[in-house]
């Protein structure tokens, strides 16, 4: 496997505005053998027409009446994908120079890792970004709190792919599987991740409306979210040193996941008396 196909599958839907930034960094990589495949749900803007710019592969699938995670689209392009080796990006990424070259020197190298993760290094876009992007700063090298996206195409069919009748929690579900049949590694090289500019409400909102399909992820994989918290408070007491370095932005990122965290919370109550 010295020379491995990377399939890189992008879940896309109305992402005109990142995409290009995305594709671009994938054409510019150091490792030129990658296919990119797009799986796009019914897009309205010039998601498309971007998408066949840069010579993707693009499949339709149809628009989701409502919101859920892109575990349909992920299955749907890896099926359709030729590489060894997948790659499941998201539209609001672009990936570092030497990423892919990276990723297959690990997997050439250590035939006993399956998956790897990437870390994700936010792009700053106003102050509750900061916050955001201090706190999952913390979580980089602990991989109960990251997750694969890199995975031998072995792998991923051994575990049979995402689990789509999760709403929430899809990542980690999956690299959990990952992990009771391989080891995973890290990348040393990072994506960059624009989430765009965050507001206190949208991020707090967010979880609500995470908190209200989470009970199924816990119920099937997880048991609790108690353990998760507890491990992330471990995170920010390791990295107490970035905490001190900036109070304010450290201060306002404990505000905010506390927020977070208790919104979830309520959007779980929230589910169970309205739909159980």
């Amino acid at each position: 496997m010295s020379n491995p196909l990377v399939s890189i599958i992008i879940p896309t839907k109305n992402s005109s505005r990142t995409l290009e930034a995305c594709l671009e960094s994938i054409n510019n990589q150091s490792y030129k053998n990658n296919e990119t495949i797009i799986v796009d749900q019914e897009s309205a803007d010039t998601t498309r027409q971007i998408a066949a710019k840069y010579n993707a592969t693009i499949i339709s699938v149809p628009e989701s009446k409502f919101y859920s995670p892109p575990t349909k689209s992920r299955n749907t392009g890896a099926k359709m994908a030729k590489g060894e080796i997948l790659y499941h990006l998201d539209s609001d990424m672009s990936l570092s120079p030497d990423l892919l070259k990276d990723a297959v020197g690990i997997l050439n190298s250590h035939p006993e890792i399956g998956a790897l993760i990437v870390h994700e290094e936010d792009v700053i876009d106003g102050f509750w970004s900061k916050a955001k992007a201090l706190e999952r700063r913390c979580y980089w090298g602990n991989d109960d709190l990251e997750s694969a996206r890199i995975v031998r195409r072995s792998l991923f069919e051994q575990v049979g792919g995402y689990d789509e009748g999760i709403s929430s929690g899809e990542d980690f579900d999956i690299h959990r599987r990952y992990r009771k049949s391989a080891h995973i590694g890290f990348c040393k090289e990072v994506v960059y991740h624009y989430q765009g500019h965050l507001s206190f409400f949208r991020l707090v909102s967010k979880k609500f409306y995470y908190g209200r399909t989470a009970r199924l992820y816990f119920a099937k994989r997880y048991g609790s979210g108690q353990s998760i918290i507890a491990k992330q408070v471990g995170c920010y007491i390791r990295h107490y040193t970035l905490f001190l370095k900036h109070p304010i932005i450290g201060a306002s990122a404990v505000l905010l996941r506390t927020s977070e965290i208790t919104a979830g919370m309520v959007g779980m109550l929230k589910k169970s008396k309205t739909y159980a």
